[in-house]
Protein backbone atom coordinates (compact mmCIF):
# COMPACT_ATOMS: atom_id res chain seq x y z
CA UNK A 1 0.00 0.00 0.00
CA UNK A 2 1.54 3.45 -1.05
CA UNK A 3 2.21 6.23 1.89
CA UNK A 4 -0.84 8.42 2.25
CA UNK A 5 1.23 11.48 1.41
CA UNK A 6 3.00 10.23 -1.31
CA UNK A 7 1.56 12.17 -3.81
CA UNK A 8 2.15 15.58 -1.66
CA UNK A 9 5.81 14.53 -1.81
CA UNK A 10 5.62 14.65 -5.72
CA UNK A 11 3.82 17.93 -5.90
CA UNK A 12 6.36 19.66 -3.51
CA UNK A 13 9.35 18.01 -5.91
CA UNK A 14 7.35 19.34 -8.69
CA UNK A 15 7.13 22.85 -7.49
CA UNK A 16 10.80 23.41 -6.03
CA UNK A 17 12.06 21.97 -9.74
CA UNK A 18 10.18 25.02 -11.35
CA UNK A 19 10.53 27.23 -9.00
CA UNK A 20 14.46 26.52 -9.67
CA UNK A 21 13.85 26.48 -13.70
CA UNK A 22 11.80 30.19 -13.46
CA UNK A 23 15.01 31.03 -11.18
CA UNK A 24 17.39 30.03 -13.83
CA UNK A 25 15.52 31.73 -16.30
CA UNK A 26 15.11 34.45 -14.76
CA UNK A 27 18.76 34.75 -14.57
CA UNK A 28 19.64 33.88 -17.80
CA UNK A 29 17.13 37.05 -19.38
CA UNK A 30 19.04 38.98 -16.04
CA UNK A 31 22.57 38.43 -18.06
CA UNK A 32 21.61 38.57 -21.43
CA UNK A 33 24.05 41.08 -21.87
CA UNK A 34 27.00 40.64 -19.94
CA UNK A 35 30.34 38.73 -21.43
CA UNK A 36 31.21 35.78 -21.31
CA UNK A 37 27.98 34.29 -19.89
CA UNK A 38 27.17 31.07 -21.18
CA UNK A 39 22.95 30.59 -20.78
CA UNK A 40 22.06 28.16 -17.84
CA UNK A 41 19.50 25.07 -17.48
CA UNK A 42 17.96 22.86 -14.75
CA UNK A 43 18.97 19.22 -15.32
CA UNK A 44 15.58 16.73 -13.59
CA UNK A 45 15.42 13.42 -13.81
CA UNK A 46 12.49 11.59 -12.08
CA UNK A 47 12.70 10.49 -8.40
CA UNK A 48 13.11 6.51 -8.71
CA UNK A 49 12.88 4.04 -5.44
CA UNK A 50 14.31 0.77 -6.43
CA UNK A 51 14.12 -2.70 -4.64
CA UNK A 52 14.01 -6.22 -5.13
CA UNK A 53 10.55 -8.22 -5.57
CA UNK A 54 9.99 -11.20 -3.73
CA UNK A 55 6.89 -13.80 -3.80
CA UNK A 56 5.99 -11.91 -0.65
CA UNK A 57 5.91 -8.32 -1.94
CA UNK A 58 5.35 -8.41 -5.49
CA UNK A 59 3.82 -5.23 -5.63
CA UNK A 60 7.28 -3.47 -4.00
CA UNK A 61 7.41 -2.39 -7.62
CA UNK A 62 4.93 -0.19 -8.07
CA UNK A 63 3.26 1.18 -4.50
CA UNK A 64 6.47 3.71 -4.23
CA UNK A 65 6.07 4.67 -8.06
CA UNK A 66 5.92 8.35 -8.47
CA UNK A 67 7.68 9.99 -5.90
CA UNK A 68 8.74 13.32 -8.03
CA UNK A 69 11.69 14.75 -9.35
CA UNK A 70 14.93 15.62 -8.28
CA UNK A 71 17.25 18.38 -10.06
CA UNK A 72 20.47 17.19 -10.53
CA UNK A 73 21.96 20.42 -10.67
CA UNK A 74 22.78 23.58 -12.86
CA UNK A 75 24.33 23.49 -15.78
CA UNK A 76 25.71 25.15 -18.89
CA UNK A 77 24.99 24.87 -22.32
CA UNK A 78 28.28 24.40 -24.09
CA UNK A 79 30.39 22.47 -26.45
CA UNK A 80 33.82 22.17 -25.49
CA UNK A 81 34.43 21.19 -29.28
CA UNK A 82 33.12 24.24 -30.61
CA UNK A 83 35.08 26.38 -27.80
CA UNK A 84 38.60 24.35 -29.26
CA UNK A 85 37.74 25.25 -32.95
CA UNK A 86 36.31 29.01 -32.31
CA UNK A 87 39.91 29.53 -30.25
CA UNK A 88 42.05 27.56 -33.10
CA UNK A 89 41.16 30.00 -35.43
CA UNK A 90 41.24 33.33 -32.82
CA UNK A 91 44.93 32.80 -32.81
CA UNK A 92 45.11 32.57 -36.95
CA UNK A 93 43.31 35.87 -36.29
CA UNK A 94 45.49 37.29 -33.89
CA UNK A 95 48.55 36.56 -35.90
CA UNK A 96 47.17 37.87 -39.58
CA UNK A 97 46.01 41.05 -37.87
CA UNK A 98 49.14 41.64 -36.45
CA UNK A 99 51.41 41.41 -39.11
CA UNK A 100 48.44 43.26 -41.83
CA UNK A 101 48.70 46.07 -39.10
CA UNK A 102 52.74 46.09 -38.88
CA UNK A 103 53.38 45.85 -42.47
CA UNK A 104 50.65 48.82 -43.23
CA UNK A 105 52.49 51.24 -41.18
CA UNK A 106 55.83 50.17 -42.75
CA UNK A 107 54.23 51.37 -46.02
CA UNK A 108 53.22 54.48 -44.30
CA UNK A 109 56.39 55.58 -44.07
CA UNK A 110 57.54 54.33 -47.57
CA UNK A 111 55.04 54.87 -49.62
CA UNK A 112 54.92 57.80 -52.21
CA UNK A 113 52.29 60.53 -51.08
CA UNK A 114 50.93 62.93 -53.51
CA UNK A 115 50.37 66.46 -52.39
CA UNK A 116 49.19 68.13 -55.50
CA UNK A 117 46.99 68.01 -58.94
CA UNK A 118 50.24 69.04 -60.58
CA UNK A 119 51.68 65.48 -60.04
CA UNK A 120 54.23 66.98 -56.95
CA UNK A 121 54.46 64.69 -53.95
CA UNK A 122 56.38 63.56 -51.20
CA UNK A 123 58.91 60.51 -51.24
CA UNK A 124 61.79 58.50 -52.25
CA UNK A 125 60.53 58.50 -56.16
CA UNK A 126 59.52 62.02 -55.53
CA UNK A 127 62.86 63.66 -54.04
CA UNK A 128 65.07 61.43 -56.68
CA UNK A 129 63.09 63.06 -58.98
CA UNK A 130 63.96 66.81 -57.72
CA UNK A 131 67.60 65.62 -58.22
CA UNK A 132 67.81 65.04 -61.58
CA UNK A 133 64.92 67.71 -62.61
CA UNK A 134 67.14 70.57 -61.20
CA UNK A 135 70.39 68.62 -62.72
CA UNK A 136 68.70 68.89 -66.41
CA UNK A 137 68.32 72.73 -65.37
CA UNK A 138 71.47 72.74 -64.88
CA UNK A 139 72.97 71.15 -67.73
CA UNK A 140 71.16 74.35 -70.00
CA UNK A 141 73.55 76.32 -68.54
CA UNK A 142 76.75 74.42 -66.62
CA UNK A 143 77.54 78.01 -64.66
CA UNK A 144 75.04 78.95 -63.30
CA UNK A 145 75.32 79.49 -59.35
CA UNK A 146 71.30 79.99 -59.51
CA UNK A 147 70.81 76.64 -61.05
CA UNK A 148 73.50 75.06 -58.84
CA UNK A 149 71.51 76.42 -55.77
CA UNK A 150 68.98 74.50 -56.55
CA UNK A 151 70.76 71.16 -56.99
CA UNK A 152 72.30 71.74 -53.47
CA UNK A 153 68.72 72.20 -52.42
CA UNK A 154 67.60 69.15 -54.26
CA UNK A 155 70.07 66.79 -52.95
CA UNK A 156 69.84 68.17 -49.29
CA UNK A 157 65.99 67.56 -49.43
CA UNK A 158 66.49 63.98 -50.58
CA UNK A 159 68.98 63.09 -47.67
CA UNK A 160 66.57 64.71 -45.16
CA UNK A 161 64.19 62.60 -47.06
CA UNK A 162 66.25 59.50 -46.46
CA UNK A 163 67.17 60.98 -42.44
CA UNK A 164 63.40 61.23 -42.18
CA UNK A 165 61.98 57.96 -43.25
CA UNK A 166 64.53 55.94 -41.47
CA UNK A 167 63.84 57.72 -38.09
CA UNK A 168 60.02 56.90 -38.95
CA UNK A 169 60.97 53.47 -39.52
CA UNK A 170 62.65 53.04 -35.86
CA UNK A 171 60.07 54.74 -34.67
CA UNK A 172 57.32 52.60 -35.69
CA UNK A 173 59.30 49.96 -34.64
CA UNK A 174 60.15 51.42 -31.58
CA UNK A 175 56.08 51.46 -30.89
CA UNK A 176 55.72 47.98 -31.38
CA UNK A 177 58.45 46.97 -29.10
CA UNK A 178 56.38 48.50 -26.60
CA UNK A 179 53.37 46.96 -27.37
CA UNK A 180 55.14 43.89 -27.45
CA UNK A 181 56.51 44.25 -24.34
CA UNK A 182 52.79 44.50 -22.60
CA UNK A 183 51.33 42.58 -24.95
CA UNK A 184 53.74 39.62 -22.74
CA UNK A 185 52.83 41.08 -19.78
CA UNK A 186 48.98 40.50 -20.40
CA UNK A 187 49.54 37.18 -21.38
CA UNK A 188 51.63 36.48 -18.03
CA UNK A 189 48.75 38.33 -16.24
CA UNK A 190 45.94 35.57 -18.05
CA UNK A 191 48.13 32.90 -16.90
CA UNK A 192 48.35 34.20 -13.21
CA UNK A 193 44.43 34.44 -13.67
CA UNK A 194 43.89 31.33 -14.84
CA UNK A 195 45.68 29.35 -11.75
CA UNK A 196 43.68 31.69 -9.60
CA UNK A 197 40.60 30.60 -11.42
CA UNK A 198 41.79 26.81 -11.15
CA UNK A 199 42.59 27.14 -7.39
CA UNK A 200 38.80 28.65 -6.91
CA UNK A 201 37.02 26.58 -8.89
CA UNK A 202 38.82 23.57 -7.15
CA UNK A 203 37.72 24.93 -3.51
CA UNK A 204 34.14 25.33 -4.92
CA UNK A 205 33.67 21.58 -6.07
CA UNK A 206 34.58 20.73 -2.88
CA UNK A 207 32.92 22.82 -0.27
CA UNK A 208 29.77 23.37 -2.84
CA UNK A 209 29.19 19.77 -3.48
CA UNK A 210 29.63 20.26 -6.94
CA UNK A 211 30.55 17.05 -9.69
CA UNK A 212 32.59 17.80 -12.63
CA UNK A 213 29.33 18.25 -14.76
CA UNK A 214 27.75 20.70 -12.72
CA UNK A 215 30.61 22.87 -11.77
CA UNK A 216 30.78 26.74 -10.46
CA UNK A 217 29.06 28.42 -13.78
CA UNK A 218 30.28 31.85 -13.14
CA UNK A 219 33.85 31.11 -11.84
CA UNK A 220 33.82 28.28 -15.68
CA UNK A 221 32.34 31.70 -17.58
CA UNK A 222 35.75 34.16 -16.40
CA UNK A 223 38.40 30.86 -17.26
CA UNK A 224 36.35 30.62 -20.73
CA UNK A 225 36.88 34.40 -21.21
CA UNK A 226 40.29 34.48 -20.18
CA UNK A 227 40.90 31.49 -22.49
CA UNK A 228 39.35 32.99 -25.29
CA UNK A 229 41.25 36.23 -24.82
CA UNK A 230 44.53 34.19 -24.22
CA UNK A 231 43.68 32.25 -27.47
CA UNK A 232 44.70 36.15 -29.80
CA UNK A 233 48.01 35.38 -28.38
CA UNK A 234 49.19 31.90 -29.11
CA UNK A 235 47.86 28.61 -29.78
CA UNK A 236 45.76 27.58 -26.96
CA UNK A 237 45.18 24.04 -25.70
CA UNK A 238 42.96 22.80 -22.81
CA UNK A 239 42.58 19.40 -21.14
CA UNK A 240 40.00 19.61 -18.24
CA UNK A 241 40.83 17.38 -15.24
CA UNK A 242 37.78 16.00 -12.86
CA UNK A 243 38.91 18.47 -9.66
CA UNK A 244 37.65 21.24 -12.25
CA UNK A 245 40.77 22.45 -12.72
CA UNK A 246 42.16 23.01 -16.35
CA UNK A 247 45.33 22.18 -17.67
CA UNK A 248 46.28 25.31 -20.29
CA UNK A 249 49.20 24.88 -23.26
CA UNK A 250 50.42 27.12 -25.38
CA UNK A 251 51.59 26.10 -28.76
CA UNK A 252 51.63 22.05 -27.07
CA UNK A 253 53.71 23.02 -24.23
CA UNK A 254 51.58 23.16 -20.43
CA UNK A 255 52.09 26.34 -19.08
CA UNK A 256 49.20 26.02 -16.54
CA UNK A 257 48.63 23.09 -14.59
CA UNK A 258 46.35 22.95 -11.04
CA UNK A 259 47.88 26.19 -9.58
CA UNK A 260 51.07 26.52 -11.47
CA UNK A 261 51.84 29.10 -14.40
CA UNK A 262 54.92 29.37 -16.36
CA UNK A 263 55.77 32.97 -17.43
CA UNK A 264 57.18 34.77 -20.47
CA UNK A 265 60.20 37.17 -20.31
CA UNK A 266 60.56 39.94 -22.97
CA UNK A 267 64.06 41.27 -23.98
CA UNK A 268 65.73 43.66 -26.11
CA UNK A 269 69.18 42.33 -27.59
CA UNK A 270 71.76 44.33 -27.94
CA UNK A 271 71.83 44.27 -32.15
CA UNK A 272 68.42 45.68 -32.01
CA UNK A 273 65.93 42.67 -31.86
CA UNK A 274 64.06 41.26 -28.80
CA UNK A 275 63.49 38.18 -27.87
CA UNK A 276 60.54 36.24 -25.68
CA UNK A 277 61.46 33.51 -23.56
CA UNK A 278 60.15 31.31 -21.45
CA UNK A 279 61.52 32.45 -17.29
CA UNK A 280 61.55 28.53 -16.30
CA UNK A 281 63.96 27.39 -18.76
CA UNK A 282 64.92 30.19 -21.27
CA UNK A 283 64.04 28.61 -24.24
CA UNK A 284 62.52 30.53 -27.36
CA UNK A 285 59.07 30.76 -26.73
CA UNK A 286 57.00 29.44 -30.04
CA UNK A 287 53.44 30.00 -29.33
CA UNK A 288 52.21 29.23 -33.22
CA UNK A 289 50.36 31.25 -34.50
CA UNK A 290 49.29 34.37 -32.60
CA UNK A 291 50.02 38.11 -32.07
CA UNK A 292 53.24 37.09 -29.81
CA UNK A 293 54.98 35.68 -32.70
CA UNK A 294 53.78 38.01 -35.48
CA UNK A 295 54.94 40.77 -33.54
CA UNK A 296 58.26 39.22 -32.53
CA UNK A 297 58.98 38.27 -35.92
CA UNK A 298 58.12 41.20 -38.09
CA UNK A 299 60.23 43.67 -35.34
CA UNK A 300 63.15 40.84 -36.00
CA UNK A 301 62.86 40.18 -39.80
CA UNK A 302 65.58 40.81 -42.17
CA UNK A 303 64.32 38.54 -44.73
CA UNK A 304 67.14 36.63 -46.92
CA UNK A 305 69.60 38.59 -45.39
CA UNK A 306 69.53 37.30 -42.06
CA UNK A 307 72.91 37.49 -39.84
CA UNK A 308 72.44 36.50 -36.36
CA UNK A 309 69.61 33.66 -34.63
CA UNK A 310 67.59 36.89 -32.87
CA UNK A 311 66.61 37.38 -36.55
CA UNK A 312 63.66 36.09 -38.71
CA UNK A 313 63.40 35.58 -42.30
CA UNK A 314 60.40 37.49 -42.49
CA UNK A 315 60.20 40.84 -44.09
CA UNK A 316 60.07 43.12 -41.28
CA UNK A 317 61.16 46.36 -39.95
CA UNK A 318 64.45 45.36 -40.49
CA UNK A 319 64.35 43.91 -44.31
CA UNK A 320 62.74 47.61 -44.97
CA UNK A 321 65.47 49.51 -43.12
CA UNK A 322 68.17 47.50 -44.64
CA UNK A 323 66.81 48.38 -48.42
CA UNK A 324 66.22 52.24 -47.19
CA UNK A 325 70.31 51.58 -46.36
CA UNK A 326 71.30 50.18 -49.23
CA UNK A 327 69.15 52.80 -51.82
CA UNK A 328 71.30 55.75 -49.75
CA UNK A 329 74.14 54.04 -49.99
CA UNK A 330 74.01 53.71 -53.90
CA UNK A 331 73.10 56.97 -54.77
CA UNK A 332 75.77 58.74 -52.69
CA UNK A 333 78.42 56.53 -54.58
CA UNK A 334 76.67 57.36 -57.74
CA UNK A 335 76.50 61.33 -57.01
CA UNK A 336 80.23 61.13 -54.90
CA UNK A 337 82.13 59.45 -58.51
CA UNK A 338 80.35 61.28 -61.62
CA UNK A 339 81.23 64.86 -61.50
CA UNK A 340 85.19 65.77 -61.39
CA UNK A 341 86.72 68.23 -59.13
CA UNK A 342 89.98 68.15 -60.17
CA UNK A 343 91.56 66.93 -63.27
CA UNK A 344 95.73 66.16 -64.13
CA UNK A 345 96.85 68.46 -67.12
CA UNK A 346 96.31 64.80 -69.17
CA UNK A 347 93.00 64.90 -68.53
CA UNK A 348 92.53 62.16 -66.05
CA UNK A 349 90.75 62.18 -63.28
CA UNK A 350 92.16 62.97 -59.64
CA UNK A 351 88.68 62.96 -57.45
CA UNK A 352 85.50 63.70 -57.68
CA UNK A 353 82.92 65.95 -56.18
CA UNK A 354 81.13 64.74 -53.15
CA UNK A 355 78.42 65.70 -52.36
CA UNK A 356 76.96 62.81 -49.69
CA UNK A 357 78.70 61.28 -46.28
CA UNK A 358 78.33 59.84 -43.35
CA UNK A 359 77.71 61.57 -39.99
CA UNK A 360 79.52 60.31 -36.84
CA UNK A 361 79.46 61.70 -33.52
CA UNK A 362 83.15 62.12 -31.53
CA UNK A 363 84.34 61.43 -28.22
CA UNK A 364 83.73 64.89 -27.97
CA UNK A 365 79.92 64.97 -29.32
CA UNK A 366 80.94 66.73 -31.90
CA UNK A 367 79.33 65.94 -35.28
CA UNK A 368 81.40 65.35 -38.24
CA UNK A 369 81.09 64.49 -42.05
CA UNK A 370 83.16 61.23 -43.91
CA UNK A 371 82.91 60.40 -47.17
CA UNK A 372 84.98 57.33 -46.41
CA UNK A 373 82.30 55.42 -44.48
CA UNK A 374 79.46 53.52 -44.99
CA UNK A 375 76.57 55.95 -45.88
CA UNK A 376 73.25 54.77 -44.71
CA UNK A 377 69.99 56.53 -44.41
CA UNK A 378 69.86 57.36 -40.60
CA UNK A 379 73.35 58.94 -41.32
CA UNK A 380 73.83 60.23 -44.92
CA UNK A 381 74.18 64.20 -44.78
CA UNK A 382 75.24 66.72 -47.67
CA UNK A 383 78.76 67.49 -47.32
CA UNK A 384 79.51 70.39 -45.23
CA UNK A 385 81.43 72.60 -48.32
CA UNK A 386 78.62 71.93 -50.95
CA UNK A 387 75.88 73.03 -48.59
CA UNK A 388 78.06 76.21 -47.56
CA UNK A 389 78.90 77.05 -51.00
CA UNK A 390 77.04 75.59 -54.40
CA UNK A 391 79.78 76.86 -56.80
CA UNK A 392 81.83 73.81 -55.43
CA UNK A 393 79.87 71.10 -57.43
CA UNK A 394 81.42 73.05 -60.66
CA UNK A 395 84.15 72.75 -62.43
CA UNK A 396 87.25 75.35 -63.48
CA UNK A 397 86.74 77.73 -60.81
CA UNK A 398 82.98 78.20 -61.34
CA UNK A 399 82.87 77.78 -65.12
CA UNK A 400 82.21 74.05 -66.51
CA UNK A 401 83.23 74.42 -70.38
CA UNK A 402 80.92 71.30 -70.85
CA UNK A 403 78.11 69.50 -69.18
CA UNK A 404 79.31 65.69 -70.05
CA UNK A 405 79.00 65.26 -66.30
CA UNK A 406 76.02 66.86 -65.38
CA UNK A 407 73.91 64.95 -68.11
CA UNK A 408 76.05 61.63 -67.17
CA UNK A 409 74.89 62.08 -63.33
CA UNK A 410 70.91 62.81 -64.79
CA UNK A 411 71.87 58.73 -66.75
CA UNK A 412 73.04 57.67 -63.73
CA UNK A 413 69.79 58.95 -61.36
CA UNK A 414 67.21 58.00 -64.20
CA UNK A 415 67.85 55.20 -66.43
CA UNK A 416 70.89 53.39 -65.67
CA UNK A 417 70.84 50.19 -63.77
CA UNK A 418 72.76 49.86 -60.66
CA UNK A 419 74.43 46.88 -58.86
CA UNK A 420 72.05 46.29 -56.25
CA UNK A 421 72.37 43.20 -53.77
CA UNK A 422 69.46 41.18 -55.54
CA UNK A 423 70.42 42.51 -59.32
CA UNK A 424 70.80 45.28 -61.16
CA UNK A 425 68.15 47.79 -61.85
CA UNK A 426 67.33 51.37 -62.11
CA UNK A 427 66.69 53.41 -58.97
CA UNK A 428 63.31 53.78 -60.20
CA UNK A 429 62.79 50.25 -60.58
CA UNK A 430 64.18 49.26 -57.26
CA UNK A 431 62.38 52.11 -55.75
CA UNK A 432 59.06 50.40 -57.47
CA UNK A 433 60.17 46.68 -55.98
CA UNK A 434 60.56 48.25 -53.18
CA UNK A 435 57.00 49.16 -52.47
CA UNK A 436 55.84 46.32 -54.15
CA UNK A 437 57.04 43.82 -51.97
CA UNK A 438 55.12 45.57 -48.88
CA UNK A 439 52.12 45.95 -50.72
CA UNK A 440 51.88 42.55 -51.81
CA UNK A 441 52.71 41.27 -48.23
CA UNK A 442 50.04 43.92 -46.85
CA UNK A 443 47.49 42.60 -49.95
CA UNK A 444 48.50 38.50 -48.77
CA UNK A 445 48.38 38.92 -45.07
CA UNK A 446 45.28 41.65 -45.32
CA UNK A 447 43.28 38.49 -47.15
CA UNK A 448 44.23 36.19 -44.69
CA UNK A 449 42.94 38.18 -42.01
CA UNK A 450 39.90 39.15 -43.58
CA UNK A 451 39.05 35.29 -44.33
CA UNK A 452 40.28 34.09 -40.64
CA UNK A 453 38.10 36.90 -38.99
CA UNK A 454 35.15 35.75 -41.18
CA UNK A 455 35.58 31.74 -40.33
CA UNK A 456 35.89 33.15 -36.71
CA UNK A 457 32.78 35.32 -36.68
CA UNK A 458 31.29 31.85 -37.87
CA UNK A 459 32.10 29.88 -35.14
CA UNK A 460 31.84 32.64 -32.78
CA UNK A 461 28.08 32.83 -34.37
CA UNK A 462 27.45 29.01 -33.95
CA UNK A 463 28.91 29.13 -30.55
CA UNK A 464 26.65 31.43 -29.91
CA UNK A 465 23.76 29.76 -30.65
CA UNK A 466 24.78 26.89 -27.52
CA UNK A 467 25.77 29.08 -25.52
CA UNK A 468 24.04 32.73 -25.95
CA UNK A 469 21.05 32.96 -23.96
CA UNK A 470 17.57 33.72 -26.54
CA UNK A 471 15.27 36.04 -25.24
CA UNK A 472 12.37 34.55 -27.13
CA UNK A 473 13.40 30.90 -26.25
CA UNK A 474 13.85 32.13 -22.37
CA UNK A 475 10.48 34.35 -22.61
CA UNK A 476 9.01 30.26 -24.05
CA UNK A 477 10.56 28.65 -20.83
CA UNK A 478 8.85 31.11 -18.52
CA UNK A 479 5.53 30.78 -19.41
CA UNK A 480 6.05 26.80 -19.63
CA UNK A 481 7.76 26.75 -16.44
CA UNK A 482 4.84 29.13 -14.78
CA UNK A 483 2.27 26.78 -16.01
CA UNK A 484 3.98 23.80 -14.55
CA UNK A 485 4.17 25.34 -11.68
CA UNK A 486 0.45 26.47 -11.56
CA UNK A 487 -0.27 22.85 -12.43
CA UNK A 488 1.64 21.44 -9.32
CA UNK A 489 -0.01 23.86 -7.30
CA UNK A 490 -3.04 22.69 -8.48
CA UNK A 491 -2.22 18.96 -7.49
CA UNK A 492 -1.39 20.03 -4.27
CA UNK A 493 -5.29 21.16 -3.80
CA UNK A 494 -6.16 17.80 -5.80
CA UNK A 495 -3.96 15.52 -2.91
CA UNK A 496 -6.10 17.83 -0.46
CA UNK A 497 -9.61 17.19 -1.23
CA UNK A 498 -8.61 13.38 -1.44
CA UNK A 499 -7.26 13.56 2.20
CA UNK A 500 -10.30 15.47 3.10
CA UNK A 501 -12.28 12.53 1.79
CA UNK A 502 -9.87 9.70 3.35
CA UNK A 503 -10.01 11.34 6.69
CA UNK A 504 -13.62 13.62 7.24
CA UNK A 505 -15.83 11.62 5.08
CA UNK A 506 -15.26 8.00 5.15
CA UNK A 507 -17.15 6.31 7.66
CA UNK A 508 -15.84 4.35 10.77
Amino acid sequence: MRPTFLGFEASKTALYATQKALDITGNNLANISSEGYTRQRVDQVSMGYYCYGTKYNINARTHLAGMGTNVLGISQTRDKLLDNAFREQYSEVGDYSQRNKMLTDIESVIQELDIGTDGNGYGLRYAIEEMYTSLQDLSVNASSITDANVVVSAFSNFATTMRQMSTALEEKCEQYRQELEIDVQTVNSILEKLTVLNRDIKRAIVAGGYTEEYGPNELLDERNLLLDELSAFGEVGVKYNADGTADVSLAGRVVVKDEVCEKLDFSRNTDGTVSVRWHNDGSNAGLGLGIITASTEIINGRGNGVISTNESSVMGFRYYKDRLDELASRIADVCNNTIPSEVDENGNIVSYVKFFGAQMTNENGETEVFTDMYISSDNIRLMDNIKDDATNILTNDGVTKDNKYILELISNLSTSKIAFTNGEATFEDYITGYLTNVGNDITYYNTRSESAQTFSEELLNTRESVTGVSENEETVNMLTYNRAYQAAARMMTVMDELLDVLINQMGV
